[in-house]
Formats: C-alpha cells, structure tokens, sequence
C-alpha cells in the first residue's frame, strides 16, 4: 500500500508503513529500500542519509561495519553474475 500511495515520494511512502502499523520497522525498511531502488541514492533527502555516514553494521558473519556503496557494489557483481 505504501509503495501504490506513496507517490515515488521516500518519505510519504515510509510514512505510509509506519501508519499502518503492525510490523512497522521491517516493513519501513523494505519500503525505504524498493524507494532507494526506485528513486536512486542521489535522490534520498540527506537527512536519512548523512547520519549513516556511507556505514551500517550487518548481520552477514565476519563482515560487521561496512560501507553502504561497497556492499552496494558487491550485489551488483553478484547480480551480473547470475545474468
């Protein structure tokens, strides 16, 4: 539903999971990521994204704090590869 209302707005769209309820931070999350896909990393509002600083720490084992755009990058080669 936020992705059909959201009007390729990120924010609007992330607003719209939020305020369904339910299971909020996963789906926000999924929302905020098919938005980032959808829109491009130029277009996110900086505020959602200069304090990541380009950083995250994931769950994949061994890898802990990473780079955003590396693991950007690495998805992508993945990606190519299975083409």
């Amino acid at each position: 539903m936020a992705l059909v209302y959201g009007d390729d707005d990120f924010e609007k769209s992330i607003g719209i999971a939020v305020c369904t309820g339910y299971d909020t931070d996963c789906n926000c999350a999924t929302v905020g990521s098919i938005m980032g896909m959808i829109l491009g990393a130029e277009a996110m509002p900086e505020k959602w994204v200069k304090p990541l600083n380009n950083r995250f720490k994931t769950s994949i084992g061994g890898e802990g704090i990473v780079n955003i755009s590396d693991m950007a990058k690495r998805t992508m080669k993945v990606m190519e590869k299975m083409r």
